[in-house]
C-alpha cells in the first residue's frame, strides 16, 4: 500500500482535456458505522451466555468462526448474524452435555437481532466528502451489499441519497457489478475512483474492473479481513474521508 501526495482533479493529465469522473462509495462502515453495532450485540449475547455458566470466549470464538462459513449459504442476510449466535449457543449446550432451553435461546435470537433495529452513525467527514465531489464535478455512485430492506433503510436513515447520481444494493461485490455502476454514471474504468474499507470486498473487485481503489484501513469483521495485506501500486490507502479530498491520483 502507500498514500501518493493527493489532489483529485477533474482534468486530464496535461490540463486541458476535460473528462467526466466518477467515485464508487462503500456504505457500511465507508461512509456510516456498522460494525460496532454488531460488536455491541455480540457482547449482548455473550452476556446471556455467561449468564447460563457457560465460557463467553469460548462461545464468541465459535460464533465469529460459524458467522464467516455461514455467508456461503445465509449471504449478507438479516438470519446470518442472529442464526450464527444461535448455533454457537446451541454447540456449546451440547458440548457441556446439557439441553438447549429454548427461553435462552429466544433470547440470544432478540439480543442478536437488536443490530438490524439500531441506527448506523455517518462517519466522520461524510457528508462533507461527497459534498466537495459534487461541487467539483464527480458524479457519484453508492454500491453496497447485504440484506436489501436494511440497506435501504441506512441509506435513508443516513440522509445522504441525495448527493449520489446512482444507488444500488447488492448482494455480493464483483467486477461486473461495478462495471454496471460506472455504465450508469457515464464514466470510463480509468477516470474513476473506488472507495472502501475491505481489500475482499471493496479493493479486490475495483481492482478487476479497472478501477482505482481508495482503501479505508477501517475495523471490519472475520470475512472483510481475510484478505488484509495487498501489495499493489494502485491501491491508494487514506487514515479517513476526509483524505479523499487531499488525494492525487496518478493518471
Amino acid at each position: 500500500m502507500f498514500s501518493p501526495e493527493l489532489s483529485i482533479s477533474m482534468r486530464e493529465a496535461n490540463g486541458s482535456r476535460h473528462v467526466d469522473r466518477g467515485v464508487i462509495f462503500d456504505g457500511d462502515d465507508t461512509l456510516w458505522s456498522t460494525e460496532p453495532l454488531y460488536d455491541a450485540a455480540r457482547q449482548r449475547v455473550r452476556e446471556l451466555v455467561e449468564d447460563e455458566g457457560f465460557d463467553g470466549q469460548a462461545w464468541e470464538e465459535l460464533e465469529r468462526r460459524l458467522d464467516v462459513e455461514n455467508v456461503e449459504s445465509l449471504g449478507h442476510s438479516v438470519d446470518r448474524f442472529p442464526t450464527s449466535c444461535i448455533q454457537a449457543y446451541e454447540a456449546i449446550c451440547r458440548s457441556a452435555g446439557r439441553g438447549v432451553d429454548p427461553a435462552v435461546r429466544e433470547k440470544v435470537a432478540s439480543a442478536a437481532r437488536v443490530v438490524f433495529d439500531e441506527h448506523a452513525p455517518l462517519l466522520p467527514h461524510a457528508l462533507k466528502v461527497l459534498a466537495e465531489l459534487r461541487s467539483r464535478g464527480f458524479r457519484l455512485a453508492l454500491l453496497t451489499k447485504g440484506d436489501p430492506c436494511l440497506q435501504r433503510r441506512r441509506i435513508e436513515q443516513s440522509g445522504l441519497a441525495r448527493l449520489f447520481d446512482v444507488v444500488e444494493i447488492v448482494d455480493r461485490k464483483t467486477p461486473e457489478s461495478i462495471m454496471s455502476v460506472l455504465d450508469r454514471l457515464g464514466v470510463e474504468p480509468a477516470h474513476a475512483l473506488s472507495v472502501g474499507n475491505s481489500i475482499r470486498s471493496d479493493v479486490l473487485p475495483s481492482l478487476a474492473a479497472g478501477v482505482r481503489p481508495i482503501w479505508i484501513d477501517a475495523h471490519v469483521w472475520e470475512f472483510e479481513r481475510e484478505q488484509e495485506e495487498l501489495a499493489d501500486l494502485r491501491v491508494v490507502e487514506v487514515d479517513d474521508l476526509s483524505g479523499l479530498l487531499d488525494a492525487r491520483i496518478a493518471p
